[in-house]
């Protein structure tokens, strides 16, 4: 194709996008990215006075991609696209590949798949009950306004047709108990309050909502730190939450105003139940926190404890009430610590993280054998003694340094899929070849390492952090792994020479500027 020809289907491409601009919008930024992994279009049209809208799928955008990568010789192609009203545009190009800093990235739409994204969900039935919750909701509210000394106040009932389009923007239908409760009332500040200090978003909240969470959800998941990614918190009953950050059936219905929210989850894991409750959002680093059964079973218990006194009125403006849970009620955090492991670990423990201040002794993982459900262990610097340990236990995620025994007594763990070793002795690579679930390795700790030419059978592996000495002899013996998706050189900037060995092509950018095919 030639670059005119090019030139021209940039500026049709724009015009069909603008032509799909909502009323009254002043600009709008899309990235498209085109590579092994897929098409994604990440795109908001900015709308004075609104909530930024996504631009969905674009059509044409997969063709361009390919046209442009195709012409410059690149495996892939990232496309970036501002516009403005009048048709003026900025398009650019860049290789699918990403080269930044000491890392290469072979393919940036790659996410590695979290154990229980994709498993069967639940055949349990809902455990809500409509009619119960709207009288809850009703009971909590004038119970509210009687403390606070206000007039009873919450918003006009949502009609049936706007639920019904709500459901059809989120592609979900809502749960019964929560769809009767915007039959009772759309939200809004009306019920600030009603829910741990949250009110319940409108219908139209809603939405924004949950595609802002779903755009920003393709973000959580860092090249240099698996373990937040591998293994999210997951919450009690066992196996009622799929151990994912963010999932298309995660609903937010409630806020704080600092991104967090409740969500009804309409993908429970086996043992949970469509239209559970679940904590998402921002400062849900380690996954989402379950909560209740049903957003019934959430109502009811906040009336309770209104009803038993387990409140605090707050003073600020608006004037709240603030519910006092009970401590037991609360399931059990990640382990931080910067000594040692827990005293006595619990059964449902299921992080450990230690950041010792100074250097310190070994670490004996005898202890662990306690906590049936670790699935991530991270010791820093520290050594660990006793590895055999973890055999029967599901770990995901290890960083540790090794002792004498090196990786011999990993040899065969069925779950281990990310290690971020430390060792002072030559350490023999071959037990990794009986770790069948392995995909990220960095090795960069790691003082003398024998036989790098393992890495070249494990097809498996997706990330590779070596040093600069490390990268030259596993280069030299032509062992690249073969399923490589990203790979950094620790301890010095990534050179050209280096990244185009890796797979990174060299090449220039593609810029087009100026106004749309038809000016719109």
């Amino acid at each position: 194709m030639t670059v005119e020809r090019l030139e021209r289907d940039v500026r049709e491409f724009v015009a069909r996008l603008v032509r799909g601009a909502p009323e009254g919008w002043t600009d709008f930024e899309l990235t498209v990215k085109a590579g092994p992994a897929g098409t994604e279009c990440d795109g908001w049209w900015v709308v004075p006075g609104r909530v930024p809208r996504p631009t969905g799928a674009v059509a044409g955008a997969e063709a361009l991609a390919a046209a442009i990568a195709a012409e410059r010789g690149w495996r892939g192609a990232r496309l970036a696209v501002r516009g403005r009203p009048g048709g003026t545009f900025d398009f650019g190009a860049e290789p699918g590949t990403v080269l930044s800093g000491d890392t290469v990235v072979l393919d940036p739409g790659y996410v590695h798949p979290l154990p229980d994204e994709r498993a069967p969900g639940s055949a349990l039935p809902p455990a809500g009950d409509a009619a119960r919750a709207v009288a809850a909701l009703r009971a909590f509210l004038r119970g509210r306004a009687e403390l606070l000394g206000e007039a009873e106040q919450s918003a006009p009932p949502a009609t049936p047709g706007q639920v019904a389009e709500a459901e059809r923007r989120l592609g979900h239908r809502l749960p019964d108990d929560l769809r009767a409760l915007y039959l009772t009332t759309d939200g809004g500040g009306g019920t600030s309050g009603l829910i741990d200090g949250r009110e319940l978003l409108t219908l139209d909240e809603m939405v924004h909502a949950a595609e802002h969470l779903r755009y920003a959800g393709r973000f959580r998941f860092a090249w240099d730190e698996p373990g937040d990614a591998a293994v999210p918190f997951e919450p009690r009953p066992h196996g009622a939450v799929r151990r994912c950050h963010d999932h298309p059936g995660w609903v937010p219905f409630t806020t704080d105003g600092s991104g967090n929210h409740h969500a009804v989850d309409l993908a429970p894991a086996a043992a949970g139940r469509p239209g559970q409750v679940l904590d998402i959002g921002a400062d849900h680093h380690e996954g989402p926190r379950y909560v209740a059964d049903s957003v019934t079973s959430l109502l009811v218990h906040h009336l309770d404890l209104l009803e038993r006194g387990h409140y605090a009125l707050q003073d600020d403006w608006p004037p709240h009430l603030l519910l006092d849970r009970d401590p037991d009620e609360e399931p059990e955090e990640p382990e931080w610590s910067d000594t040692g492991l827990p005293a006595a670990p619990g059964p449902d423990l299921q992080s450990v993280r230690i950041t010792p201040r100074a250097p310190a002794a070994p670490l004996d993982l005898a202890p662990l054998a306690a906590a049936p459900r670790l699935r991530r262990l991270d010791l820093g610097a520290r050594t660990a003694i006793g590895l055999g340990a973890l055999r029967p236990l599901p770990v995901e995620f290890l960083r540790a340094g090794l002792d004498g025994e090196g990786l011999a007594p990993l040899a065969g763990h069925p779950h281990l899929g990310a290690l971020d070793l430390a060792c002072d002795v030559p350490l023999d690579l071959a037990p990794l070849r009986a770790l069948p679930a392995l995909w990220w390795l960095d090795l960069s700790r790691c003082a003398v390492v024998q036989d790098l030419g393992v890495l070249g059978e494990l097809a498996g592996l997706r990330y590779l952090a070596l040093t600069r000495e490390q990268w030259a002899e596993l280069l030299e013996r032509d062992a690249l792994p073969p399923g490589l998706v990203a790979a950094r050189s620790v301890g010095a900037e990534a050179t050209a020479q280096w990244a185009a060995r890796i797979g990174h092509p060299a090449g220039d950018s593609y810029r087009v500027e100026g106004i749309s095919a038809d000016g719109s």
